[in-house]
């Protein structure tokens, strides 16, 4: 759940986030104006280094501009789902340009996206709307990032309206700017009433865990848990049908898909140290490769989340380490070469010893079965006892009284 936070408009937006002040943003000009659908793009602010303007362009449906936090390590906001919604509200839900959607969570595997929801009963409102009423531009405000505290990161209900009133008056009349009965601001929906939204508890008895898995989900941003649909008191609230689709998700069978953090089994020893050497590589490869990282169409795209889809991906390689180096061929073709190293009435090969101990530690039950069959075979085919074979092979052997010569010397 966590995020950069949230602290202005820009006073350019064209759909004005509800409660947050208006910071003036005349450094960013008159922004781009795309041809077809674009995605966000972030801009530090010239000023302030702990501030990052995201600017995201619609060439029919205008463009919204909103300051925040930047993150720790200098990324901005990237928290879109894979079609770059303009407006997004209550904690993901989006607005397509004619109606509003949940926020996405289900995935369709057959196709590679989220199941698209619209909301029931959503009623648009707009910043026309919102100033069909009493507001005064002359108290209204727009401050400058220089300006902006954290007390002026939020603003009253009466106050905001004013500030809109401001805003609305400022704006510059331009081909490419929507009247005001198109600049959207938020939405109603019988499913966001305040008596219809669920708390933690409730959320996480809708996904059969407890509060305190859930918080510990929340507090370590695991679990895939969705945004809030708004903060009362402190306190998260979500809507009844995000809750039951994050239940829904967390109920879909795992197969097809790559396991989770709570569906791993225990690796073999060596196929975790193949884990643990291919996590560092595969995660440099999605996050530091500047192509690749623009690629990205997850709904969260944190560095965290990158870090966990690049632990998935390592687990998943040595998870199919069988399909990719057989273990019974290989036990087979270890048999044949120590039989052949016996045969010759010369020791096993160190080349042996070495691939048997890297079966015996990735795949156990073969490497067991290689060496029954190497005594097995020496034994019936060469007169070499067993216990012989065993030492060759440098495999403890009960104590057995000793053998007669053997025909072939395995030492």
């Amino acid at each position: 759940m966590a995020s950069p936070r949230l602290l202005a408009n820009g006073t350019s937006t064209d759909h004005p986030v509800p409660g947050l002040p208006f910071v003036d943003d005349v450094h960013l000009g008159a922004g781009p104006h795309p041809s077809g659908p674009a995605r966000p793009v972030r801009v530090a602010d010239p000023d302030r280094a702990d501030l990052v303007w995201v600017v995201h362009a619609h060439p029919d449906l205008g463009r919204t501009v909103v300051l925040y936090e930047a993150a720790p390590d200098a990324e901005g906001p990237w928290d879109w789902h894979s079609t770059s919604p303009l407006v997004t509200r209550y904690g993901g839900y989006w607005w397509d340009g004619t109606g509003w959607h949940r926020p996405p969570q289900l995935l369709d595997e057959a196709t590679g996206s989220f199941e698209d929801q619209p909301v029931p009963a959503a009623t648009t409102i707009t910043a026309a709307d919102l100033l069909d009423g009493p507001a005064d531009a002359g108290r209204g405000h727009v401050h400058t990032a220089n300006a902006l505290t954290a007390q002026r990161a939020a603003v009253d209900a009466s106050q905001w309206h004013h500030d809109l009133a401001r805003w609305a008056r400022n704006r510059t009349p331009a081909a490419e700017h929507p009247p005001l009965e198109r600049c959207v601001v938020t939405l109603t929906a019988p499913e966001l009433a305040g008596d219809q939204l669920i708390g933690t508890r409730a959320l996480a008895a809708t996904a059969a865990i407890s509060s305190s898995a859930l918080r510990a989900y929340i507090s370590r941003s695991q679990g895939a848990v969705p945004e809030p649909q708004t903060v009362v008191g402190n306190r998260p609230m979500w809507s009844r049908p995000v809750a039951e689709n994050w239940a829904e998700h967390r109920r879909r069978p795992a197969a097809g898909r790559w396991p989770s953090h709570r569906d791993r089994p225990t690796l073999p020893p060596n196929a975790e140290q193949i884990r643990r050497r291919l996590g560092p590589v595969l995660f440099a490869a999605l996050w530091d490769d500047p192509e690749r990282r623009a690629r990205w169409a997850l709904r969260h795209r944190t560095r965290q989340a990158v870090n966990d889809v690049a632990a998935d991906l390592a687990y998943l390689a040595a998870d199919r380490l069988e399909e990719n180096c057989p273990a019974q061929a290989l036990a087979e073709v270890i048999t044949q070469a120590a039989l052949a190293d016996l045969a010759a009435g010369a020791a096993v090969s160190s080349s042996v010893g070495q691939v048997l101990d890297w079966l015996t530690r990735t795949d156990a039950p073969a490497a067991e079965g290689a060496v029954s069959a190497i005594a097995e075979q020496a034994e019936l085919r060469l007169g070499i006892p067993r216990a012989h074979t065993l030492q060759a092979l440098r495999i403890d052997a009960p104590e057995a009284p000793a053998p007669a010569a053997p025909r072939h010397t395995a030492a």
